[in-house]
């Protein structure tokens, strides 16, 4: 009975992560309080409106965001790396970092596989950008 009780376990847990897409999750601590951020990363193989939809994503969560232009002008910068078609993310990872310590705030990857594929169908690149930005920003 354990042994049954510990497989149906382990298929659930797996079955779960496999749905949202969103691995190696550290959120950012809800004390850190943060209202703006600096972006900077690659566009070039990202979705064409990536940096409107990841500014919409964060618009929601409160926080206002501007590519990176000069350092001294950012206390806080979301580093993103994102692969995917014009249409949608295949592959990202993003990582807040403090630029005074250089110190990591959050981090995530996320993959589109699994359900995330149908979900991804349904929501479409928006849909991507905020699950990203909801699970980093918890």
């Amino acid at each position: 009975m354990k042994k049954f009780l510990l497989c149906v376990g382990f298929a659930v847990f797996s079955l779960t992560a496999c749905s949202s897409g969103v691995t190696d999750l550290k959120p950012v601590s809800a004390g850190q309080n943060i209202k703006h951020v600096c972006l900077k990363g690659s566009v070039k193989a990202a979705p064409d409106h990536f940096i409107d939809a990841l500014t919409r994503s964060l618009k929601n969560k409160n926080i206002s965001a501007e590519l990176m232009r000069n350092k001294a002008d950012c206390d806080h910068v979301l580093f993103f790396n994102v692969r995917g078609n014009n249409h949608i993310i295949a592959r990202a990872k993003f990582e807040l970092k403090e630029m005074g310590t250089k110190q990591s705030l959050g981090s995530l990857s996320y993959k589109r596989r699994g359900d995330e594929k149908e979900r991804v169908d349904q929501v479409g690149l928006q849909g991507q950008t905020d699950l990203m930005i909801n699970q980093l920003f918890q």
